[in-house]
């Protein structure tokens, strides 16, 4: 049986990393530094990886080795994912366009 809570995470996620980087490389109002706009390309690709093997540990019907495996390459994907995040976000390197 589908957790609920656990596919509509995996859509969060996933509409989050493809978001994330297309605020940074697109604001209208603030210009961000290189290595932001690099880094939450990053966040894109490491979130839609999580996404992806999320679903696929959904609907797996793999051996127990080969599901752990998965998981730990998932956490460690989200955990890239929410470290780039958190790293941009507290770093703020952005500064205001003029008008």
């Amino acid at each position: 049986m589908m957790n609920p809570i656990y596919l509509i995470t995996l859509l969060l996620g996933i509409a989050f990393s493809i978001l994330f980087p297309i605020v940074i490389c697109f604001h209208r109002k603030l210009v961000f530094a290189k290595w932001s706009k690099i880094s939450s390309m990053m966040v894109c690709i490491a979130g839609l990886g999580w996404g992806f093997l999320g679903f696929v540990l959904l609907h797996s019907a793999i051996s127990h080795t080969h599901n752990s495996r998965l998981e730990g390459i998932k956490g460690m994907l989200g955990g890239i994912c929410i470290g780039l995040t958190v790293s941009i976000l507290i770093a703020k390197p952005h500064e205001k366009r003029a008008a």
